[in-house]
């Protein structure tokens, strides 16, 4: 370990400028935690069973009220080890502190309606939860292209002619998680990054390193397919929540912790007075931009934007402390490209995200205490749990407007937990907290109206799975549908008519339990999840149909199981395809136990049957690219690997092969120290080439598919190893294209 900083260190109090605040000048007296023997005094702030979120969230005028505002929250708060969920680097012993080595942050697991993403009466589109608001996703289509992400790496494909053709690609870096929005000629994927944060400067080093998450959005120029470019990118410091668009108007929503905040963290019980000190201090010291997030917009090398994301009259604070994470609802005019945004802002925890064409609304949760982990306080809490929703007028083109906040018991599931009808807001929850359920557990569908600035309850229905927990919920028009679990599947039809009485008025029991609902026309759902035994365990992949037309007796008409298998459709609904004018739905599929992994085609005209499955078999995507393949030494020779050089024209990769790429100066920097597979670089490759080493692959899950769509008469699907057209009629392939 290296000496970093001493407790001795004078830490200078800097004065905050914001060079945005406006209005009148306001100031704010907070409490402050009383601390005894090096432990704050939390517990005594909150009561676990006040805990709720009343209050309509609350607006600050100036930038030193939203500094005063976190600086108070975090004096409550701050201990030895930080504030719950941050991330000091730094380990005190007898009040020195040293750099943890080896600490690293853990990477975390991660449409809108333009003309390319509007389905038309011969392609399909993003399968959305409303109409007319897109959401991103991995591919999109007009119909005459198709532009689709596979492993940091964007496609852009020819399909209006006879035969589709690859015109070109693009390496998007080492971010994770793409999806995008296509708009004209524009693409704007998202991604997931980290960023460096420095410490304050000691006399031993001038920077320490601290990562935190960052969102990272590329404008990429589409319209010379052969020459594809990012034109600009904005760098965000937190996470995507998700993303809605209506027309060329996106909604960006982002989570963001202070991860700057340079927290020092004791090695043991002795050093922890001395650390929660200096906790404090660094709490008192720190200013504005420590708390809100920046974000940067580049051109090439240029920064041509930078600042707070958002200004400080668009924060908001709910009544009740939910957490030093800060929300922000981001809007973009696509047309104009990034740079054109504007930004407003809740200080919460949140995590669900959905939008009507009218409202974007945003659900939050409580902070909880590190003292109630293992405490008698959780469970108190547990019980009365509950969820804060705010919501945001987006109606118009301009920025997100926050219009009212309200609270229900218990915790959503998804985005399809919430649904906005003729106004009003209807919510499906279990009660209590989202990581557990109870025998006592409960489920109910609640519905707000907006009263003023307050979402107030005006209709409620319970009592649906007692002991279970909701796994989907759909809400189409005036009627709700809920499926709760935990050894059988209860289908309830809730009848929504009335918002101030909604009812139960049917209720079906089945083995198993779909995780995802699709309304397919003529009373009838399809539910996709797992199949299950009267005890409750889980043997495989179900797809049921649903006949709904009776509210009073929602009838499972048919279905279809795989034992051993599951579909991605379970977690992610972008994934599941329904095209109606061939009654035809289709879904990935994998089933480890007998090696398959492809997708599944299913009929609805005439009960549930299988049409057919789809594979992407390693023979039909192999191929060689447009690169000049090279002899390999013999020594160096194994079956199946592929060496070729290629330049910058080339798009490279090698079907279904995984390429490691090697630039030529990293090469010439290689072979310094051994062999490059035996080459002379120098002689096989000129400055602005690069090697490819292409190894055959390995993962037979890579042939998974991952999305599909319909294109006039041919079913198109999308894995990691290929673009794949399937005639309609027949699921024959038609048209391989390889993906590197």
């Amino acid at each position: 370990m290296r000496k970093l900083l001493t407790f001795t260190v004078a830490l200078a109090l800097t004065a905050v400028s914001c060079s945005q605040s406006e209005g009148t000048a306001t100031t704010t007296s907070f409490p402050t935690a009383t601390t005894t023997g090096g432990t704050s005094a939390i517990a005594e702030r909150f009561d676990p069973s006040s805990i709720r979120f009343e209050a309509a969230l609350e607006r600050f005028d100036r930038c030193e009220g939203v500094l005063e505002h976190f600086i108070a929250e975090a004096l409550e708060r701050v201990g030895p080890y930080g504030l719950d969920g941050g991330g000091p680097v730094v380990i005190m012993e007898d009040g020195v502190a040293f750099a943890a080595e080896g600490d690293e942050a853990a990477a975390p697991m991660t449409t809108m309606v333009t003309d390319l993403d509007r389905p038309g009466d011969d392609f399909s589109g993003t399968n959305v939860q409303v109409a007319g608001v897109d959401e991103p996703d991995v591919i999109k289509t007009d119909g005459d292209r198709i532009v689709a992400i596979v492993e940091r790496k964007l496609y852009y494909v020819d399909v209006s002619g006879s035969v589709p053709e690859l015109l070109g690609s693009l390496y998007l870096g080492d971010a994770w998680g793409h999806t995008m929005f296509v708009s004209g000629d524009r693409a704007f994927v998202f991604a997931t990054g980290y960023g460096i944060a420095p410490l304050p400067a000691t006399a031993e080093s001038s920077v320490i390193p601290s990562y935190g998450e960052t969102t990272v959005i590329q404008e990429i120029d589409l319209s010379d397919p052969e020459d594809l470019e990012v034109v600009r990118t904005m760098t965000v410091e937190g996470r995507l929540l998700s993303a809605r668009s209506i027309g060329d108007t996106g909604r960006i929503v982002l989570s963001s912790y202070p991860a700057e905040l340079a927290f020092v963290y004791p090695s043991g019980p002795a050093a922890e007075p001395i650390a929660e000190q200096t906790n404090r201090q660094i709490v008192q010291n720190s200013m504005l931009d420590d708390w809100l997030p920046n974000y940067t917009v580049t051109d090439g090398d240029s920064i041509v934007d930078q600042g707070l994301l958002v200004d400080c009259d668009g924060v908001h604070a709910p009544a009740e402390f939910a957490g030093f994470n800060t929300v922000s609802v981001v809007t973009v005019d696509f047309s104009e490209g990034l740079g054109s945004s504007e930004s407003v802002g809740v200080i919460a925890n949140g995590e669900t995200i959905y939008a009507s064409t009218e409202s974007l609304y945003v659900a939050t949760n409580v902070w909880v205490p590190g003292e109630w982990i293992g405490d008698t306080s959780l469970g108190d809490f547990e019980e009365e749990y509950s969820t804060a929703v705010h919501k945001f007028d987006i109606s118009g083109e301009g920025p997100a407007e926050y219009r009212a906040s309200g609270s229900v018991d218990g915790h959503l599931l998804n985005q399809f937990s919430m649904d906005e009808y003729e106004g009003r807001l209807r919510i499906a929850t279990t009660d209590g907290p989202p990581w557990g359920f109870g025998d006592e557990s409960e489920s109910f569908v609640v519905v707000l109206e907006e009263d003023g600035d307050r979402l107030v309850e005006v209709g409620r229905v319970g009592d649906m799975g007692r002991g279970e927990r909701i796994f989907s919920v759909r809400f189409i028009g005036e009627v709700g549908y809920v499926v709760t679990f935990r050894q059988t599947d209860p289908l309830y039809v809730v009848d929504l008519r009335d918002p101030g009485n909604p009812t139960v008025t049917g209720e079906l029991k089945i083995p198993g339990y779909s995780a995802y609902l699709h309304p397919i026309g003529d009373g009838r759902l399809i539910g996709v999840g797992q199949e299950a035994t009267d005890e409750g365990f889980t043997i495989g992949a179900k797809v049921s149909l649903f006949d709904v037309s009776d509210p009073t007796d929602p009838r499972e008409v048919d279905t279809w199981v795989l034992e051993g298998g599951y579909t991605e459709v379970e977690w992610d609904h972008h994934a599941f395809l329904y095209w109606a004018p061939e009654n035809l739905a289709v879904l990935p599929l994998q089933d480890w136990s007998t090696g398959f992994f492809g997708g599944v085609a299913l009929r609805t005209d005439d009960g549930l049957r299988e049409f057919g499955r789809i594979t992407h078999e390693l023979g039909s995507v192999q191929g060689a690219s447009d690169c000049r393949e090279v002899e390999i030494p013999e020594e160096y020779y194994e079956p199946g690997l592929i060496v070729q050089v290629c330049g910058t024209d080339d798009v490279g990769g090698y079907g279904a092969h995984d390429c490691e790429v090697i630039p030529a100066e990293e090469a010439r920097l290689y072979s310094e120290d051994f062999d490059v597979i035996g080459y002379d670089v120098d002689e096989l490759m000129g400055d602005d080439d690069r090697l490819e080493i292409c190894f055959p692959p390995y993962d037979e899950s890579r042939a998974a598919i991952q999305r599909s769509l319909v294109i006039g008469d041919s079913l198109w699907t999308l894995s990691w190893r290929a673009l794949q057209a399937n005639a309609l009629d027949s699921l024959e392939v038609e048209h391989t294209i390889p993906l590197g």
